[in-house]
């Protein structure tokens, strides 16, 4: 459970890159990009797809879904994500703060994560309202290549946290940014300690939509079992 959390945070594969001999940008021109991109950032919606890799058990498991996230103030965002495959559920994420409702079995599991701190909230950012300069700052950033992904051309970055906190839950990010255009992830893949890791695929971005005010709020219906692991 846990895993499956700490892949989510940060927070967000469908096509086996090809890739070419060199990146045509440098790591300070696509964090310039990037810099721009959050300044403008306020939400987003995607279509997306997590691929889970369990190392001890070289197995691998797929979920399906929609994600929306909102800027909420600088340094904090609201997510949800509504998995459809292979079963339903509901994660929202506010304040440090985890739920997962499981609507087969009318449950909520709700998990405090507020000892992890500054840490957690800075990953559920990566990629969406982080800045080129606050990514510089936390992590030291390479470029290993450019790739074709559907299409697209996309820059792929490797982040390695320099802070030893941050390596307890990650132990280097990877992002894919198109080349052209808003320099919006296509791809992450979260690797941590433990050999475990996540591959998040977006599709169908939208950046800035218009929300409803309840949009990342999670409702329950009434009997709901309410959880609290770890406590």
């Amino acid at each position: 459970m846990q895993t499956r959390l700490r892949g989510f945070v940060v927070c967000l594969i469908l096509a086996a890159p090809a890739a070419s001999p060199a990146a045509a940008d440098s790591p300070q021109q696509v964090l310039a990009r990037m810099d721009k991109a959050a300044s403008e950032f306020k939400s987003m919606t995607s279509q997306v797809t997590y691929v889970t890799h369990t190392d001890v058990l070289n197995d691998d498991s797929t979920e399906t879904g929609t994600v929306t996230m909102r800027k909420v103030q600088p340094g904090e965002v609201q997510g949800r994500v509504e998995f459809t495959a292979p079963d339903r559920k509901t994660v929202t994420i506010e304040k440090r703060r985890v739920q997962e409702y499981f609507p087969k079995i009318n449950t909520l599991q709700v998990f405090d994560l507020d000892k992890h701190g500054e840490q957690l909230d800075k990953f559920f950012m990566i990629g969406f309202g982080t800045s080129g300069m606050e990514l510089a700052k936390d992590y030291d950033v390479s470029v290993l290549r450019t790739e074709s992904m559907n299409g697209q051309s996309a820059i792929h970055l490797q982040l390695t946290p320099k802070v030893p906190e941050a390596r307890q839950y990650v132990q280097k990010l990877e992002l894919w940014i198109p080349e052209q255009g808003d320099p919006y992830p296509l791809r992450e893949k979260i690797f941590e300690p433990s050999g475990d890791y996540r591959l998040v695929t977006y599709s169908g971005l939208k950046i800035n939509p218009p929300l409803q005010p309840d949009a990342l709020q999670l409702k329950t219906p009434p009997g709901v079992k309410t959880e609290y692991p770890g406590k």
